[in-house]
């Protein structure tokens, strides 16, 4: 990481995303470089001056200082994936149907939104729908495994 923080860029793209989790109701702002790379984040929950709202602001300053001096942002979402507190359960996210927290909820959505596949299958965040998909896939081979074990080895006899 760097010790000098990365200037913000002067312009931004970004996404703000309304959320629900355990019935607690926020928005998730993300903004990207041009190239798609997260640049910041903004996490927005309850009344201004709540506890709820005070550590939303946390969080985000959090993760902003860790992508301002140059941290991976698979780290900073493996640091967050599976904190466990309320508000927790289900979303109003079909790609995120359930979270152990709004924390868990943010990094599975940062996650979708900014990580390769192949380094979420290593996370374990996947969409249900790929979590199916993978699950066919490793069950096909599996299946496949296991024709090939039965198989017998050598030689075999010619039936007549």
């Amino acid at each position: 990481m760097s010790p000098v923080p990365a200037p913000r860029p002067n312009g931004r793209h970004g996404m703000t995303r309304r959320f629900e989790v355990g019935g607690a109701q926020g928005y998730l702002i993300t903004s990207m470089a041009a190239d798609g790379t997260l640049t910041e984040v903004m996490v927005r929950l309850g009344k201004h001056g709540s506890t709820l709202a005070g550590l939303a602001d946390a969080l985000h300053h959090t993760v902003n200082l860790g992508l301002r001096h140059g941290a991976p942002v698979v780290e900073v979402i493996q640091a967050l994936l599976d904190a466990a507190y309320d508000p927790r359960g289900m979303t109003n996210d079909p790609e995120v149907p359930t979270a152990s927290s709004i924390t868990d909820y943010v990094a599975r959505r940062l996650a979708l939104d900014f990580v390769p596949y192949g380094e979420r299958v290593r996370l374990s965040v996947l969409t249900p729908a790929e979590q199916t998909a993978l699950t066919s896939h490793h069950a096909a081979a599996a299946d496949d495994d296991e024709a090939t074990a039965l198989r017998p080895r050598g030689r075999v006899p010619a039936t007549v």
